[in-house]
């Protein structure tokens, strides 16, 4: 006999919270000198998502047997409608003149919220396509890392000004150019 759908949704926020705690102890003991191993550069390396994700589909079994192919509805336009664009750090600054959602554009794991000196309330997300994208200036989000998240979903809101995006796909920063078209390809029907 299975577990029933509650059961399992507490385990999967008990085995999150855990995860969560060890990352951070042990980036808290790695600070204090007490062990040497870079934890961040760990947890952050693309390779080392995978195999988390990997490991943690293992235990709960998250792969259906059955798929159904749909037709992908349009995720995120709003981002398509900046007024301008410009280099910024390792990604770029674009400008809304209104309030744009900031929309999962496929299953991917939060791993990063924070504050960064450079770009602000900052959220970074890898999706199941080995793209890791970095949204700056966030106005509000409320995912911490390591959370779960479906294609569709909210990730964050931009007031309306500059968003920060950086994104990063098989170990290199796109260009302004392949960022576009990244966004034109996860982004419209």
């Amino acid at each position: 006999m299975g577990m029933d759908e509650g059961m399992v949704k507490k385990w999967k926020w008990i085995t999150a919270f855990f995860l969560c705690i060890s990352v951070l102890t042990a980036g808290h003991l790695q600070e204090s000198g007490k062990i040497s191993v870079d934890v961040k550069k760990i947890v952050y390396s693309s390779e080392d998502l995978k195999f988390m994700r990997h490991v943690l589909r293992e235990i709960f079994g998250r792969e259906s047997k059955d798929k159904i192919a749909v037709s992908s509805e349009p995720i995120n336009q709003e981002l398509l409608t900046f007024v301008q664009v410009k280099p910024y750090y390792k990604g770029y600054l674009f400008t809304y003149d209104e309030a744009v959602p900031i929309i999962a554009v496929d299953h991917g794991l939060v791993v990063y919220t924070g504050y960064s000196k450079d770009t602000g309330k900052t959220i970074s997300v890898y999706y199941e396509d080995d793209t890791t994208v970095t949204y700056g200036n966030v106005d509000s989000f409320s995912l911490l890392p390591y959370t779960s998240i479906e294609r569709g979903s909210t990730i964050g809101k931009k007031e309306p000004g500059d968003l920060y995006i950086q994104v990063e796909k098989d170990g290199n920063i796109l260009n302004l150019e392949e960022t576009l078209s990244w966004m034109k390809e996860h982004m419209l029907p």
